[in-house]
């Protein structure tokens, strides 16, 4: 944008925000898109979320509680009947998963259930893999989301829900389960990583009390063949300062303040450390 500063009379923003998106998502959209989540399922929790955090805004900055769905879809740009919808629905993240399941599994699905893919008892017949007639390409062009056969395929035979034998393609499983590569505890730790920063930025925004500690560190005089062994240094230097200086620091300060409640009781706090290349 020539002048990102300027409001553009055609949207209810600053329009330097659409910038602030697109950097902060990017990164999350590139890890969403190689496991493959699809746009549907986060556009459906997206959309939740707004109205959600738009209702909590109204709540604390507002005592009318009449009006809130007219005030929430003017706080969020949404229709009145779709913020009523989400309102309602009391939708949770397995109806989410339900109402916007894989084109495998949706593959999967006819394949056993629809005549002429299946016999009478509900058998997957083997498909020739491509051509008109009786063929898995048949099978993905009616049910596969307008989605090519070959990377559904593809994608079926990694997770051993099919076969190629006699030159067809055969029925193994149903239970399409996608190969993710990321254990579930790294993307907990990576999602409460990425919570904590927004919540420090939110809070440096927002609030009327002193900032939280935020900074970064950079360089842009490292020559691209230098970065391996800079990244190294950088790393090592991270580690012997978190060990000896601010992990020890950190625990004299919280046993000063530390109680006895249990865990649940008591919300998080504390610091971040990571290293980054853009």
């Amino acid at each position: 944008m020539n002048n990102p500063s300027a409001k553009s009379p055609h949207l209810s923003f600053d329009s330097y925000w659409l910038g602030f998106i697109s950097t902060c998502l990017r990164p999350l959209v590139r890890i969403l898109v190689k496991q493959k989540v699809e746009f549907n399922s986060f556009q459906n929790l997206v959309r939740r979320l707004f109205v959600e955090e738009a209702e909590k805004h109204i709540e604390e900055t507002s005592n009318n509680s009449r009006g809130k769905i007219s005030s929430i879809a003017y706080q969020t740009g949404l229709d009145r009947r779709e913020v009523s919808k989400i309102m309602n629905q009391n939708t949770n993240d397995s109806k989410i998963l339900e109402q916007n399941r894989s084109r495998e599994a949706n593959i999967l699905e006819h394949w056993k259930h629809m005549p002429p893919f299946c016999d009478e008892q509900g058998n997957p017949l083997p498909l020739k893999r491509s051509g008109k007639g009786l063929s898995f390409e048949t099978l993905c062009q009616r049910f596969g989301k307008n989605i090519s056969h070959g990377p559904i395929l593809e994608s079926l035979l990694e997770a051993n829900c099919v076969e190629i034998r006699d030159n067809r393609v055969h029925f193994l499983n149903k239970s399409y389960t996608p190969p993710s590569g990321v254990s579930m505890e790294m993307t907990h730790i990576a999602s409460a990583s990425i919570r904590r920063i927004v919540d420090t930025i939110h809070h440096n925004f927002y609030s009327q009390e002193a900032p939280n500690f935020q900074r970064n560190l950079y360089s842009i005089r490292i020559k691209e063949e230098q970065i391996p062994e800079f990244k190294k240094q950088v790393n090592a230097m991270i580690r012997k300062v978190y060990k000896e200086v601010i992990t020890p620091e950190f625990d004299k300060i919280e046993s000063q303040f530390e109680s006895l409640n249990s865990r649940e009781k008591n919300s998080p706090v504390g610091l971040g450390v990571f290293y980054f290349q853009d």
